[in-house]
């Protein structure tokens, strides 16, 4: 639900770009269609005011959150979290409540995120706007230069190993 939302917003806005082309009575037609679910979804049904936070998910069998959270700044959370507070689905505090964790590399610092992939640190700078030099820029670039490292790492090891070192 979180994801998708920030995915139609985007999807809208390529489309109203469009607007100029033949088929403007269809982009209209889609956007009208793309808002309509944005503001049906109504993220208040996974927050929990005690957190602060997103659930995952919605255990239907207890009624009630699961004991999971989308909680790192550098994540798709972000991405969620803007759209529910514009959406006035969850209060505005609930930001400061999305993790500011640093991790270290060598000299280097940046923020977790679940599992390290580019896509949690990236995806969510296709709408959102990253200014340079902030911790959210600092911390993309972190974990190119991490991933870098990991891949050179991989790259040493497996040269050992089909030399037979």
């Amino acid at each position: 639900m979180e994801i998708s939302c920030g995915y139609l917003y985007t999807l809208k806005m390529f489309l109203e770009e469009k607007l100029d082309s033949e088929y403007r009575e269809r982009v209209e037609k889609i956007k009208c269609a793309i808002d309509k679910m944005i503001e049906e979804t109504d993220f208040s049904y996974l927050y929990s005011k005690e957190n602060r936070l997103l659930s995952i998910g919605f255990n239907i069998e207890e009624n009630k959150l699961t004991d999971t959270y989308y909680d790192l700044l550098a994540t798709e959370a972000r991405q969620a979290s803007l759209i529910a507070i514009a959406k006035k689905d969850v209060e505005a505090k609930h930001w400061n409540n999305l993790s500011r964790t640093l991790t270290k590399i060598d000299k280097y610092k940046g923020l977790i995120s679940w599992s390290g992939t580019a896509f949690e640190y990236l995806m969510p700078n296709i709408n959102i706007k990253r200014h340079k030099g902030s911790l959210l820029d600092e911390s993309c670039k972190f974990m190119i230069m991490s991933q870098q490292k990991y891949a050179n790492k991989l790259r040493n090891t497996m040269g050992h190993i089909r030399s037979g070192i």
